[in-house]
């Protein structure tokens, strides 16, 4: 089988173009593992690069994991690369250092690290050359990797996004083989005996992708032969319905938009259930590293409080949780919140009628003869209250918290200006009737809250 009859046969200009994947004139960086799906795809750009124009370069990560057995594969590679005269870089990436300090799994962090690689040097070349369009990351993943793909999220639990399996494109990453089974990529490279290597840690079992590929889908190719085609099919079924979701969830979004990253919750509580988890996802993967590790356990806990009364709240990785209030939703990152640094300023000075109130929120006005204690400032406490109007009546700080509907996770951390557990201000919000300048007032004192807020 010639490369031009695998590329006929296997229908991969067909597949390019149905997805945009290359044009005249572009630059690619191809991940070179030296594996077989890399090296068949090596050949393919080869075959395509007059008529596409193409200027390949080949980038290759050791991950120093496999010891000789990695500097061998590198060293195949050298060689490959220098026999059809490709630009090669090499880069050597310590993983099992990385693993320590991170704590991920070594397969997740080989993946990270090799994406990271990919995306520096394409950046790296095209600031080379400005001129020109942005450099294409091609990747060699095959028909079976996207059924693993998505055996992999079904056993794990997973929504639609799971199910659509690997994205053809992605970005500037392109997958040109990836409607080609791995039998098709054999079957090329031992007809035109076109050596390769071979990852020992592929056979291991203990991963899970592993069993996946060497139990589960030969057992569904026993089933059905065109087991694989099928699955390829469904991703891409799955795919065109993921795009008018993702545009309707978009449009969601731009209409719930309240101000200051937050969402109104009846905008999003209102809307199908199909669109609005797929705007809560995207919103809420907006505040997690690399966009990751949002569930749908998050999303279903989620929309099953979007109609409660009151202040829900709900748990996140990374130390973010997610507020679901009186009238938005928003996301509080814990790791980011800080005490702040705004000080109070005081002053005490006469007062004559006619003087003129200030209207700043973080400057008031109090009556100091009104004033039986030591004024404190601190956060509440039990049996604080306030007086709610010129009759006198008190109500306690927690009821006001609820009635002005005051964000629950906000409550502990609000400075109180008190005079015993008598509230004179909550900062921020209103202060106490009791306190307030009238015309039997003879001194005032002054307190300021904070320059910046001071507005």
């Amino acid at each position: 089988m010639t490369i031009g009859s695998f590329l006929k046969k296997k229908k991969i200009k067909e597949y390019l173009e149905k997805h945009n994947m290359l044009q005249k004139g572009d630059r690619v960086v191809l991940g070179l593992s030296g594996g077989p799906d890399s090296v068949c795809l090596f050949f393919v750009l080869l075959a395509l690069k007059e008529e596409y124009d193409l200027e390949i370069h080949a980038l290759h990560v050791n991950h120093c994991i496999r010891g000789t057995d990695a500097d061998e594969d590198q060293a195949y590679v050298e060689s490959l690369c220098q026999d059809f005269d490709v630009p090669l870089k090499v880069l050597k990436i310590d993983i099992p250092s990385l693993v320590k300090e991170s704590g991920r799994s070594t397969e997740e962090e080989a993946r990270l690290a090799r994406y990271q690689a990919f995306e520096d040097y394409a950046m790296a070349l095209d600031t080379y050359n400005p001129d020109t369009s942005a450099t294409k990351i091609a990747i060699a993943h095959n028909a079976n990797d996207n059924a693993e793909t998505v055996l992999f999220h079904m056993a794990r639990g997973t929504g639609l996004d799971g199910m659509c399996g690997i994205a053809p494109v992605r970005e500037r990453i392109i997958r040109p083989l990836l409607a080609v089974s791995k039998a098709d990529i054999m079957e090329f490279l031992s007809a035109n005996d076109i050596p390769y290597c071979i990852d020992a840690t592929n056979s291991e079992i203990q991963y899970d992708r592993n069993r996946i590929r060497h139990n589960i889908i030969p057992e569904l190719q026993e089933i059905n032969s065109r087991a694989l085609e099928h699955i390829n099919e469904m991703t891409e079924k799955l795919n065109e319905i993921a795009d008018y979701i993702e545009m309707e969830s978009q449009g969601l979004l731009l209409i719930a938009q309240s101000g200051e990253g937050r969402l109104r919750k009846r905008t999003i509580a209102t809307a199908p259930k199909v669109i609005a988890s797929h705007a809560l996802k995207e919103y809420l993967s907006s505040y997690m590293p690399q966009r990751k590790d949002v569930s749908a356990v998050h999303i279903d806990a989620i929309l099953g409080l979007l109609n409660e009364a009151g202040e829900r709240q709900v748990q996140l990785p990374y130390k973010k949780t997610l507020i679901i209030s009186y009238e938005d939703i928003y996301v509080v990152d814990e790791a980011k919140e800080s005490a702040s640094e705004d000080t109070f300023t005081y002053r005490e000075f006469d007062y004559e009628q006619g003087m003129n109130y200030p209207v700043e929120n973080y400057t008031k006005w109090f009556d100091c003869d009104k004033i039986t204690d030591n004024v404190e400032i601190r956060t509440r406490l039990e049996g604080d209250y306030l007086t709610i109007d010129a009759a006198g009546n008190h109500k306690s700080l927690q009821d006001y918290f609820v009635d002005a509907k005051i964000p629950r996770h906000l409550r502990d951390n609000i400075p109180l200006v008190c005079d015993g557990n008598h509230v004179m201000w909550v900062v921020g919000y209103r202060i106490s009737e009791h306190y307030k300048i009238s015309n039997n007032t003879t001194r005032v004192l002054e307190i300021i809250y904070g320059g910046t807020k001071n507005e």
